[in-house]
């Protein structure tokens, strides 16, 4: 059994906070304004407001999402078991979807697995671990296209 932890920096999720604060403050004082009578020839501006304002709230709530804190991740031999803030979510193999490797022009100082089910896309980052994402990689890669091929056997 593999595992592995992707840190995720707490002061991202709070930039991402204040950011996306700020951007929901901002047009909900021209809501204000507009409403109190102020600016009722600039509808377009508005309209815009309420654009940034409904961006200002998807960005809070991605905040919130189980990939913006710490995520442990056991490749097991008949389930991946993701470990997150909100609990445990096991995926089986037969469920992936997709799993991609990125690998840049010098592979020694970063690599990337994606992993796509259903809704869900994990992206686990290596940094310096070139052996340690081979490793993972191909162990994913059989186990997934062993569950592929036992789903479609058994249909």
């Amino acid at each position: 059994m593999l595992h592995y932890t992707v840190k995720k920096n707490k002061t991202t999720r709070i930039s991402y906070r204040l950011a996306a604060g700020i951007i929901i403050i901002v047009p909900a004082c021209e809501f204000y304004a507009f409403a109190m009578g102020f600016g009722r020839d600039k509808k377009l501006l508005f309209i815009m407001c309420i654009f940034l304002f409904l961006y200002g709230i998807y960005l809070m709530a991605h905040t919130f999402r189980k990939t913006m804190y710490d995520i442990t991740y056991h490749f097991e031999d008949e389930a991946l078991r993701v470990e997150h803030k909100r609990g445990e979510t096991t995926y089986l193999y037969s469920k992936i979807d997709d799993v991609s490797l990125i690998t840049p022009e010098d592979p020694n100082l970063y690599n990337i697995i994606s992993i796509k089910t259903g809704s869900e896309t994990f992206v686990i980052p290596f940094t310096n671990k070139k052996e340690l994402c081979d490793k993972i990689y191909e162990f994913l890669m059989s186990h997934v296209a062993a569950a592929k091929i036992a789903e479609d056997i058994s249909e």
